[in-house]
């Protein structure tokens, strides 16, 4: 029997283009899907090995956007088994702007997105049930922001319940309002997971620390830590040394999925268990380093690396 990977969060209708001028003329907008587990899901099916089979898991609505969004995800060979389709509103919906040095800024409009509600009544409670002890289970801080208290003890379990679980920081200060409250829920769910991605600038803005090896005093020692800092990657499995990768990034046009292409890549090359961490780092990173080379979060499968996986 294959293994089950299950990637879980909300997946958005994505505006992106110039804008510089809307205040004169109508803008041409390009419109797409997007988020940060989706896009993670999309690297981790490119590179995972046969044995596993790769799940996105939300909730959508009836409508036609939902509907394009499931015929993209299995054109990706993204299984939609954990899909909920009940959904009274559209999926959420988001913009970019993004500046000279390809750095983003967003608009968000979801408050009433199906994925927010993912685990509410019967066919909620069925889907939890069916998601968990997965062999591989990834959300981010994003997937456990839009849900309610009772959702994210909910979906904390749900990791906790898998063989290996891995979980992105991305702190949203839009999102995680309330400082206190987010810094304790962050804690909580790196005691349950294996494998934390972490962005320095993230947990900055939300713990105030200055260095990275802060980090790792803040989250303990159980867990494998993954640190984004600038051009070096902060690695900490466990009780084991601290040690520092330098991943340089070249040229940069959209840094959109830098850190969900990376986390998706490794988390496959990990799964096919070829290589060590640090080499699956550098090989992860050089999917990286393809995917800010063009405008959006999923590059064409003709510019993904060769990488022996």
């Amino acid at each position: 029997m294959d293994k089950k990977a299950v990637f879980l969060g909300e997946c958005m209708i994505e505006l992106s283009g110039d804008i510089s001028s809307l205040d004169k003329v109508s803008s041409n907008m390009q419109v797409n899907f997007g988020g940060d587990t989706y896009n993670s899901a999309v690297y981790f099916s490119r590179l995972a090995n046969k044995e596993v089979s790769t799940f996105f898991s939300t909730a959508l609505g009836k409508d036609t956007f939902s509907n394009k969004m499931i015929d993209r995800f299995k054109k990706e060979k993204i299984k939609c088994d954990y899909i909920r389709t009940d959904g009274k509103q559209p999926p959420g919906l988001y913009s970019i702007a993004i500046n000279k040095s390809g750095e983003r800024s967003f608009s968000y409009w979801r408050n009433g997105s199906p994925a927010k509600f993912i685990f509410k009544g019967l066919k909620g409670k069925k889907l939890a049930e069916q998601i968990k002890k997965s062999n591989i289970f990834y959300y981010s801080g994003i997937s456990a922001a839009i849900l309610n208290a009772k959702q994210k003890k909910e979906l904390i379990e749900i990791g906790s319940s898998a063989n290996s679980s891995g979980f992105d920081f991305n702190y949203r200060s839009q999102l995680h309002s309330n400082k206190l409250e987010n810094q304790e829920l962050f804690k909580e769910i790196n005691k349950n997971v294996d494998i934390h991605f972490i962005s320095f600038d993230d947990a900055r803005d939300l713990f105030g620390v200055s260095k990275p090896v802060e980090i790792f005093d803040l989250l303990g020692n159980k867990n494998l830590l993954l640190i984004r800092y600038k051009n070096s990657i902060f690695l900490k499995n466990g009780s084991n040394e601290l040690k520092v990768i330098n991943v340089p990034h070249g040229k940069v046009v959209d840094m959109t999925a830098a850190g969900d292409s990376f986390n998706g890549s490794f988390l496959a090359l990990m799964h096919n268990d070829k290589f060590s961490i640090e080499e699956n780092i550098l090989k992860a990173h050089s999917v990286t380093r393809e995917v800010i080379k063009y405008k959006g979060a999923i590059i064409d499968k003709k510019h993904m690396p060769m990488i022996n996986t």
